[in-house]
Protein backbone atom coordinates (compact mmCIF):
# COMPACT_ATOMS: atom_id res chain seq x y z
CA UNK A 1 0.00 0.00 0.00
CA UNK A 2 1.28 3.45 -0.88
CA UNK A 3 1.88 6.06 1.78
CA UNK A 4 -0.14 9.26 1.87
CA UNK A 5 2.95 11.17 0.82
CA UNK A 6 3.31 9.02 -2.29
CA UNK A 7 -0.30 9.71 -3.26
CA UNK A 8 0.26 13.44 -2.69
CA UNK A 9 3.07 13.45 -5.24
CA UNK A 10 1.00 11.62 -7.86
CA UNK A 11 -2.08 13.91 -7.75
CA UNK A 12 -4.51 11.01 -8.27
CA UNK A 13 -8.03 11.36 -9.65
CA UNK A 14 -10.13 8.36 -8.65
CA UNK A 15 -13.58 7.34 -9.75
CA UNK A 16 -16.11 7.02 -6.93
CA UNK A 17 -15.68 3.25 -6.75
CA UNK A 18 -11.88 3.50 -6.74
CA UNK A 19 -12.03 6.22 -4.09
CA UNK A 20 -14.21 4.11 -1.78
CA UNK A 21 -11.80 1.19 -2.13
CA UNK A 22 -8.77 3.37 -1.29
CA UNK A 23 -10.47 4.94 1.72
CA UNK A 24 -11.46 1.58 3.21
CA UNK A 25 -7.89 0.36 2.79
CA UNK A 26 -6.56 3.27 4.85
CA UNK A 27 -9.27 3.53 7.52
CA UNK A 28 -7.81 0.83 9.85
CA UNK A 29 -4.63 2.91 10.20
CA UNK A 30 -6.41 5.97 11.53
CA UNK A 31 -9.37 4.65 13.53
CA UNK A 32 -9.31 3.22 17.08
CA UNK A 33 -8.82 -0.53 17.28
CA UNK A 34 -12.20 -2.25 17.36
CA UNK A 35 -13.52 -5.75 16.89
CA UNK A 36 -14.15 -7.16 13.41
CA UNK A 37 -17.90 -6.50 13.43
CA UNK A 38 -17.46 -2.84 14.33
CA UNK A 39 -14.73 -2.49 11.72
CA UNK A 40 -17.10 -3.61 8.97
CA UNK A 41 -19.63 -1.00 10.08
CA UNK A 42 -16.96 1.69 9.81
CA UNK A 43 -16.34 1.07 6.10
CA UNK A 44 -17.64 3.69 3.68
CA UNK A 45 -19.67 3.17 0.51
CA UNK A 46 -20.46 5.35 -2.52
CA UNK A 47 -23.75 6.54 -1.06
CA UNK A 48 -22.05 7.73 2.12
CA UNK A 49 -19.37 9.58 0.14
CA UNK A 50 -22.05 11.43 -1.85
CA UNK A 51 -23.88 12.30 1.35
CA UNK A 52 -20.73 13.71 2.99
CA UNK A 53 -20.10 15.85 -0.09
CA UNK A 54 -23.63 17.29 -0.06
CA UNK A 55 -23.30 18.07 3.67
CA UNK A 56 -20.00 19.93 3.18
CA UNK A 57 -17.90 17.37 5.05
CA UNK A 58 -15.95 16.85 1.82
CA UNK A 59 -15.01 19.27 -0.93
CA UNK A 60 -17.18 18.86 -4.01
CA UNK A 61 -15.73 16.24 -6.36
CA UNK A 62 -13.89 17.23 -9.50
CA UNK A 63 -15.62 16.93 -12.87
CA UNK A 64 -14.13 15.05 -15.80
CA UNK A 65 -16.69 15.17 -18.58
CA UNK A 66 -19.84 13.63 -17.14
CA UNK A 67 -17.95 11.71 -14.47
CA UNK A 68 -16.81 12.86 -11.03
CA UNK A 69 -13.33 12.36 -9.68
CA UNK A 70 -11.93 12.35 -6.15
CA UNK A 71 -8.39 13.38 -5.32
CA UNK A 72 -5.82 13.29 -2.56
CA UNK A 73 -7.46 16.10 -0.54
CA UNK A 74 -10.75 14.20 -0.53
CA UNK A 75 -8.91 11.19 0.87
CA UNK A 76 -7.45 13.23 3.74
CA UNK A 77 -10.80 14.84 4.48
CA UNK A 78 -12.75 11.60 4.56
CA UNK A 79 -10.23 9.85 6.81
CA UNK A 80 -10.43 12.75 9.28
CA UNK A 81 -14.22 12.90 9.07
CA UNK A 82 -14.57 9.22 9.94
CA UNK A 83 -12.11 9.47 12.81
CA UNK A 84 -13.67 12.56 14.40
CA UNK A 85 -17.23 11.31 14.03
CA UNK A 86 -16.24 8.17 15.93
CA UNK A 87 -14.70 10.33 18.65
CA UNK A 88 -17.93 12.26 19.16
CA UNK A 89 -17.24 15.53 17.37
CA UNK A 90 -20.12 17.36 15.71
CA UNK A 91 -20.55 17.47 11.95
CA UNK A 92 -20.61 21.27 12.08
CA UNK A 93 -17.21 21.60 13.70
CA UNK A 94 -15.75 18.88 11.46
CA UNK A 95 -17.00 20.72 8.37
CA UNK A 96 -15.27 23.93 9.46
CA UNK A 97 -12.10 22.00 10.15
CA UNK A 98 -11.76 20.02 6.92
CA UNK A 99 -12.76 22.96 4.71
CA UNK A 100 -10.37 25.48 6.26
CA UNK A 101 -7.21 23.41 6.69
CA UNK A 102 -4.52 22.97 4.06
CA UNK A 103 -3.46 19.51 2.92
CA UNK A 104 -0.36 19.79 5.10
CA UNK A 105 -2.48 20.55 8.15
CA UNK A 106 -4.80 17.67 7.37
CA UNK A 107 -1.82 15.32 7.07
CA UNK A 108 -0.55 16.51 10.45
CA UNK A 109 -3.96 15.94 12.03
CA UNK A 110 -4.04 12.37 10.76
CA UNK A 111 -0.52 11.68 11.96
CA UNK A 112 -1.17 13.27 15.36
CA UNK A 113 1.21 16.16 14.82
CA UNK A 114 -1.37 18.87 15.50
CA UNK A 115 -3.58 19.20 18.56
CA UNK A 116 -7.27 19.13 17.71
CA UNK A 117 -9.14 22.23 18.85
CA UNK A 118 -12.66 21.33 17.74
CA UNK A 119 -15.34 20.78 20.35
CA UNK A 120 -17.11 17.54 21.10
CA UNK A 121 -20.81 17.02 20.50
CA UNK A 122 -21.38 16.66 24.25
CA UNK A 123 -21.48 20.15 25.86
CA UNK A 124 -20.68 18.82 29.33
CA UNK A 125 -17.63 16.92 28.11
CA UNK A 126 -16.48 19.91 26.06
CA UNK A 127 -16.55 21.98 29.24
CA UNK A 128 -14.62 19.32 31.14
CA UNK A 129 -11.99 19.26 28.40
CA UNK A 130 -11.49 23.00 28.90
CA UNK A 131 -11.14 22.44 32.64
CA UNK A 132 -8.59 19.74 31.95
CA UNK A 133 -6.55 22.06 29.73
CA UNK A 134 -6.55 24.81 32.37
CA UNK A 135 -5.59 22.41 35.13
CA UNK A 136 -2.68 20.99 33.11
CA UNK A 137 -1.28 24.43 32.18
CA UNK A 138 1.63 25.79 34.34
CA UNK A 139 0.36 28.21 36.95
CA UNK A 140 1.24 29.71 40.29
CA UNK A 141 0.54 27.49 43.34
CA UNK A 142 -3.06 27.86 44.43
CA UNK A 143 -3.70 29.04 47.99
CA UNK A 144 -4.54 26.34 50.49
CA UNK A 145 -8.25 25.71 50.86
CA UNK A 146 -10.22 23.85 53.47
CA UNK A 147 -12.68 21.17 52.55
CA UNK A 148 -16.22 22.11 53.53
CA UNK A 149 -18.46 19.57 55.27
CA UNK A 150 -20.67 17.64 52.90
CA UNK A 151 -23.84 19.14 54.34
CA UNK A 152 -22.64 22.64 53.40
CA UNK A 153 -21.98 21.66 49.78
CA UNK A 154 -25.25 19.89 49.04
CA UNK A 155 -26.92 20.92 45.76
CA UNK A 156 -30.07 23.06 45.86
CA UNK A 157 -33.34 21.22 46.44
CA UNK A 158 -34.69 22.58 43.13
CA UNK A 159 -32.29 20.41 41.12
CA UNK A 160 -32.40 16.63 41.05
CA UNK A 161 -29.13 14.82 41.72
CA UNK A 162 -28.28 11.12 41.75
CA UNK A 163 -25.78 9.74 44.24
CA UNK A 164 -23.54 6.98 42.90
CA UNK A 165 -21.12 5.14 45.19
CA UNK A 166 -18.04 4.05 43.26
CA UNK A 167 -15.92 2.59 46.07
CA UNK A 168 -16.04 2.77 49.86
CA UNK A 169 -15.26 6.42 50.59
CA UNK A 170 -15.75 7.55 46.99
CA UNK A 171 -19.04 8.67 45.51
CA UNK A 172 -20.16 10.83 42.60
CA UNK A 173 -23.19 13.15 42.47
CA UNK A 174 -24.73 13.38 39.00
CA UNK A 175 -27.09 16.22 38.12
CA UNK A 176 -30.19 15.42 36.09
CA UNK A 177 -29.11 17.56 33.13
CA UNK A 178 -25.65 16.01 32.84
CA UNK A 179 -24.91 14.70 29.32
CA UNK A 180 -23.30 11.30 29.51
CA UNK A 181 -20.32 10.53 27.25
CA UNK A 182 -21.50 8.93 24.02
CA UNK A 183 -18.21 7.91 22.46
CA UNK A 184 -15.08 6.05 23.51
CA UNK A 185 -13.00 9.23 23.30
CA UNK A 186 -15.41 11.16 25.53
CA UNK A 187 -15.35 8.33 28.07
CA UNK A 188 -11.55 8.41 28.14
CA UNK A 189 -11.56 12.20 28.53
CA UNK A 190 -13.95 11.99 31.48
CA UNK A 191 -11.96 9.24 33.20
CA UNK A 192 -8.76 11.21 32.73
CA UNK A 193 -10.30 14.33 34.25
CA UNK A 194 -11.68 12.45 37.25
CA UNK A 195 -8.33 10.78 37.84
CA UNK A 196 -6.57 14.15 37.59
CA UNK A 197 -8.77 15.69 40.28
CA UNK A 198 -8.40 12.67 42.55
CA UNK A 199 -4.62 12.93 42.28
CA UNK A 200 -4.81 16.65 43.03
CA UNK A 201 -6.85 15.98 46.18
CA UNK A 202 -4.38 13.32 47.26
CA UNK A 203 -1.48 15.74 46.77
CA UNK A 204 -3.26 18.43 48.84
CA UNK A 205 -3.96 15.94 51.60
CA UNK A 206 -0.31 14.88 51.80
CA UNK A 207 0.85 18.48 51.99
CA UNK A 208 -1.56 19.22 54.82
CA UNK A 209 -0.22 16.39 56.98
Amino acid sequence: MKTLQQWAQQHPQWSLEEFVHIVNDYLPQFLPTQDAITRVQEEVNPRLVRYYATQGLLDKPLKQGREVRYGYRHLLQLLIVRRLLMEGYTATTITRLVSSKSNTDLESLLQGGVQLTVQTANPALAFLEQVQKRSSAPSAPAPATKSLPLENTSPPDSTSWQRLEILPGLEIHIREDFSYPNSHQEQQNLLHIIAHHLLSLETQRRHSL
